[in-house]
C-alpha cells in the first residue's frame, strides 16, 4: 500500500468524478501515488495529471517536482478543466 506524504492514500474528493470524465473523453487513466495523481494517455501521448479540489494546494514536494519537470504536467480541478484539457490534447479549438 502506497503512502502520500504524511497522509495514507489520501485522494481529493473530486478525483473519482474527474477520472470518470477523462475516461469518457477517451483517455486511458492510471492512478499513481507520486509524483502526481495520474498518468493519462491519449493517441500515443502520455500526460502527468494532478487532481486538486478548487481550493486545494500543491504540496511542497509537488511544487519541487514541477519546478524541474521538463515534460507535460497539468492540474485539473473541475469538470470544465477536464473538458478544456481534452480539447487541447485532441487539438480542438477552445473558442466558445
Amino acid at each position: 500500500m502506497g503512502f502520500r506524504g504524511r497522509h495514507k492514500n489520501r485522494r481529493d474528493a473530486n478525483e473519482a468524478d474527474l477520472v470518470a470524465e477523462l475516461r469518457a473523453h477517451g483517455f486511458s487513466v492510471y492512478m499513481m501515488d507520486q509524483p502526481l495523481d495520474l498518468l493519462v494517455g491519449y493517441a500515443g501521448r502520455t500526460y502527468l495529471v494532478e487532481i486538486k479540489t478548487e481550493k486545494g494546494r500543491l504540496t511542497e514536494a509537488q511544487l519541487e517536482f514541477l519546478a524541474h519537470w521538463r515534460g507535460d504536467a497539468t492540474v485539473l480541478r473541475t469538470s470544465t478543466d477536464v473538458k478544456l484539457f481534452a480539447r487541447m490534447v485532441k487539438g480542438v479549438p477552445c473558442d466558445g
